[in-house]
């Protein structure tokens, strides 16, 4: 494990650092459409940051995928395919210390005091490392509830993140580009 952190711990950590500053990003555009009181509106920008977030986790794990093949490629590395799936689970630990610690409190957060504040501190916590999702899961409703006030929703939305971030290892390991490269050098010689 300890080579793994040595490979990947700065990955994972870009990977939370990115989806920090969209989840802030997140959160400010579901505060400014929820005030106009459109809830389709504040849904289409939760969604629109939900794929810039997904975009992102595509250019950095596509890199990491594309450097393990190459490493393969030259003898230097085995072929793991997993790692990508490996990357995305420990990217992923402050998501599931929200999914658990709301998911501890639900039962309880009507009749007990402390659920309640707990979950309520989970929420303000969510804000900042998920508000990518704050305007879809405020806006769409279930049984006239809020999908945030559902324990299964906090893990449910780590989901499309794990799922991004090992497809796209994979994508990157195999060499194929959803979009063109960007190179700020010329390949024209004179």
């Amino acid at each position: 494990m300890k080579s793994f952190f040595n490979l990947h711990g700065y990955t994972c950590l870009k990977l939370f650092i990115n989806q920090v500053a969209i989840s802030i990003f997140g959160t400010v555009l579901a505060m400014a459409t929820t005030a106009m009181g459109n809830d389709a509106v504040t849904i289409g920008v939760s969604i629109f940051a939900i794929l810039f977030f997904i975009f992102l986790i595509y250019n950095v794990m596509w890199e990491v995928g594309a450097k393990d093949r190459l490493s393969f490629d030259l003898g230097k590395k085995e072929k793991k395919l997993g790692t990508g799936l490996i990357i995305a689970l420990v990217a992923n630990v402050p998501n599931f210390i929200i999914a658990i610690l709301y998911t501890v409190g639900y039962p309880f957060m009507e009749n007990h005091e402390w659920a309640g504040g707990l979950c309520a501190i989970v929420k303000v916590i969510s804000l900042f490392i998920e508000g990518m999702y704050s305007g879809l899961i405020t806006s769409v409703m279930i049984g006239g509830a809020q999908l945030s006030y559902f324990w299964w929703t906090y893990f449910a939305i780590t989901v499309p993140t794990i799922a991004a971030i090992w497809i796209s290892y994979l994508i990157g390991f195999s060499n194929f580009r959803f979009f063109p490269s960007f190179s700020m050098h010329s390949n024209n010689k004179k």
